[in-house]
């Protein structure tokens, strides 16, 4: 049978229930403390452990990084070294010691006796006998002057000297033959005669002499020679005949672009003499284009 238990016993046991409960009494009260901790307290403390260890975290890899600094050594250029910069000024320096004392020994009156050099003038040196005919004149005389020179293409020295010609050009011209017509009658075969005298003549823009014409500078200088004066632009000259059909055109008559930009003298068989463009001459050419018209210069 089991023993019954006695009154000590049962006080044993009271003290026991009371100790535990006294224990459980005491965890209730701290996770109440716990509890009573707010939300926000929590975080904040968390946020300031977090930053505590943030900050020893990095203290400590600062000081393991400055331990392991390798200082890298200064490399001097050759350029920089005290010897090298001493070599090269006093380098220098004798260089321009020489440079100015080469006058003096150049000039040394002793020094050019002992080569029998007496005197310091170049063209008694040159007349000097006994000199072996050593002539220096020259030297001081003859000053050498570096060129500067550019190419040019063959088309650019024939314009300039065509222009050269047509600026120096001294014979008569459109004005003095209708002050003194050379021709009295203004006939077909006249006019063609002295329009192929020109014939070769260079083509320069605004010409109007044998030395250059352009198109209707040559037309004015042909007919000035009658004694008719035509202005110098194909558009003046296309007022100052009478209009023509492309049937009933006659040798001497004018041929007149359509657009007015060209003209030239009427030849017979589709052909008229012109001065064409910018390195060409006047020619006997076909007319090359339909769309022109002839005029008539009063007295054809």
């Amino acid at each position: 049978m089991a023993q019954q238990g006695n009154g000590r016993h049962r006080a044993d046991v009271e003290v026991k229930v009371l100790e535990s409960f006294e224990l459980r009494s005491r965890r209730s009260i701290r996770e109440a403390e716990k509890a009573r901790l707010s939300r926000a307290e929590r975080r904040e403390a968390k946020k300031a452990a977090s930053q505590d260890a943030a900050y020893f975290a990095a203290t400590e890899n600062s000081q393991v990084a400055s331990a392991n600094v390798i200082r890298a050594t200064r490399k001097v250029t050759w350029f920089s070294r005290r010897q090298v910069r001493n070599a090269i000024t006093m380098t220098i320096s004798s260089g321009i010691f020489a440079t100015f004392a080469l006058p003096a020994y150049a000039f040394n009156p002793d020094v050019a006796a002992m080569a029998r050099f007496t005197t310091t003038s170049s063209q008694e040196l040159a007349n000097a006998d006994g000199n072996q005919n050593l002539t220096v004149a020259a030297v001081n005389t003859v000053k050498f002057v570096r060129g500067t020179y550019e190419d040019a293409k063959a088309s650019e020295i024939e314009r300039e000297a065509r222009l050269t010609n047509y600026r120096t050009y001294s014979g008569p011209t459109a004005a003095d033959f209708l002050a003194n017509p050379k021709y009295t009658g203004l006939d077909a075969a006249t006019i063609l005669a002295v329009a192929a005298k020109y014939v070769g003549t260079p083509y320069v823009f605004g010409g109007e002499t044998p030395a250059g014409f352009d198109c209707s500078g040559y037309v004015t200088f042909v007919f000035s020679q009658f004694g008719i004066p035509l202005p110098h632009t194909v558009i003046g000259q296309n007022r100052m005949g009478m209009l023509v059909k492309r049937e009933d055109a006659l040798p001497g008559d004018l041929v007149i672009f359509n657009d007015l930009s060209h003209n030239g003298i009427y030849a017979g068989n589709g052909n008229f003499y012109h001065a064409p463009r910018r390195g060409d001459s006047v020619k006997l050419a076909p007319i090359y284009t339909p769309n022109v018209h002839f005029v008539r210069i009063a007295g054809n």
